[in-house]
């Protein structure tokens, strides 16, 4: 073995250890760079259709006299997704159907008919004192808007939840004023007390002794609250109310059996095709499709560590984007590696072939790629739910296969020229076959 052929064999070797060193890290991960493996539980956010749970499509009412606007959805699906965060649901998605709807997606074990109390409600705080001419709580004097932040804390004397209310500036003053007037009423009469409301349920009922300063309250109950309870409440405040009612229009739940069983079937097809795919490159383009086979490698370890690090959704339209994207990536080779064998069956050099196969097939991998990208942004930025995880990682993965075929696959082939490998007939040209 001569020093040219030494070093582009030691050069191949070093290539193949950084692939299978990416591949480790995306299979078993590293706790000193905060990386999980792939198959590690959590590692991958699994979409609801994947892990199960619920999905709950809401129709907004407008107010008697007014129409349901897109501004108005907009400030509704905003305020979902706040409210959803508050609960800790990071992982659930919000998006508008048609002109009036709006869904929420709550992957995991989560009861739905509670997910529509709790993330349904109009959630319109209001305090609101005595009318002694309908004597009923029905004179408004302060509202949600009037709050600048309110927090689930729990009372280091009673040992019950309650919810910290901070006052905006006119709040506060608000406040101020109607604690005063109703401190001047006499002990424990309806005047005495400002009833606290969310939409129409009270919440408490408390007397006032003296005027209140500093923009600060709390809302408890008699009963005393849960936690959840109260952080479910402090969420729905700091959104704000709905602009409309929302009454349930459905309620579909998936099971976590059913996801788990589309995830394993869907795995394994992956890698069946996967595995044709490769069995086909290598048996038509001998040495070139064994590089395209590595370099699909390093694809996959590349994918499932974008996969990992962006905490992406992956549904079950996403393995399909995943899927497409391979065969992208095969579809790339197959352009390159007949270009080059019509190079080499002009005459020219394996690695003479290899750059000009490459240059006479970039514009058409390229435009495709790029036609692709542009599909896959039309359909996140007007599709929704699991249309945008196949978006998603319809986009990753062309990124991703775009380097391999391009970068990757051409090193390997280059090496593979390096190391002697220069016989037609292993690029799948007859040899003596010059046209």
């Amino acid at each position: 073995m001569n020093y040219s052929r030494a070093v582009g064999v030691a050069r191949f070797i070093l290539v193949i250890l950084i692939i299978a060193f990416f591949m480790t890290l995306a299979l078993s991960g590293y706790t000193n760079w905060n990386i999980g493996g792939v198959f590690e539980k959590g590692s991958v956010t699994l979409g609801l259709d994947l892990q199960g749970g619920s999905i709950i499509t809401f129709q907004a009412i407008p107010p008697e006299g007014s129409s349901v606007t897109g501004d108005g959805m907009k400030s509704v699906e905003s305020a979902m997704r706040t409210r959803l965060d508050n609960a800790g649901l990071t992982e659930a998605s919000v998006y508008i159907v048609g002109n009036d709807m709006v869904t929420i997606e709550i992957p995991g074990d989560s009861d739905p008919n509670e997910a529509v109390k709790q993330f349904g409600a109009m959630g319109k705080l209001t305090f609101r004192a005595y009318n002694s001419s309908t004597e009923k709580y029905d004179k408004v004097i302060l509202t949600g808007d009037d709050v600048a932040k309110a927090t689930a804390v729990i009372d280091n004397v009673s040992g019950q939840y309650l919810v910290s209310l901070t006052f905006t500036t006119t709040g506060a003053e608000k406040f101020y004023q109607a604690t005063l007037t109703a401190s001047k009423a006499a002990a424990n009469s309806e005047a005495n007390r400002i009833a606290i409301y969310m939409d129409e349920n009270l919440l408490s009922n408390p007397s006032v002794k003296d005027p209140i300063e500093g923009g600060q309250a709390v809302i408890s109950t008699e009963s005393g609250m849960e936690y959840e309870y109260a952080k479910m409440l402090a969420g729905n405040i700091n959104s704000g109310a709905l602009k409309y009612t929302l009454e349930e229009a459905s309620i579909r739940t998936v099971g976590p059996t059913l996801g788990e069983k589309s995830l394993t079937t869907s795995i394994k097809a992956g890698a069946v095709g996967i595995a044709l795919v490769i069995i086909f490159m290598i048996a038509v383009y001998r040495v070139p499709g064994v590089m395209a086979s590595i370099a699909l490698a390093a694809y996959m370890a590349l994918f499932m560590l974008v996969l990992v690090m962006s905490k992406a959704n992956l549904t079950l339209p996403g393995i399909a984007g995943i899927i497409l994207s391979i065969g992208m990536a095969v579809d790339a080779n197959v352009v390159i590696f007949e270009r080059m064998k019509e190079e080499l069956r002009g005459g020219k050099s394996a690695k003479a072939a290899i750059k000009s196969g490459y240059k006479k097939a970039f514009t058409a991998i390229f435009d495709s790629n790029i036609t692709t990208l542009i599909a896959a942004g039309v359909l996140y930025f007007i599709g929704a739910g699991t249309i945008r995880g196949f978006a998603v990682t319809l986009a990753f993965g062309v990124i991703i296969s775009f380097f391999a075929a391009l970068v990757v696959t051409r090193i390997l082939l280059n090496l593979g020229c390096d190391m002697g490998l220069n016989k037609i007939s292993l690029y799948g040209v007859s040899e003596g076959r010059v046209d």
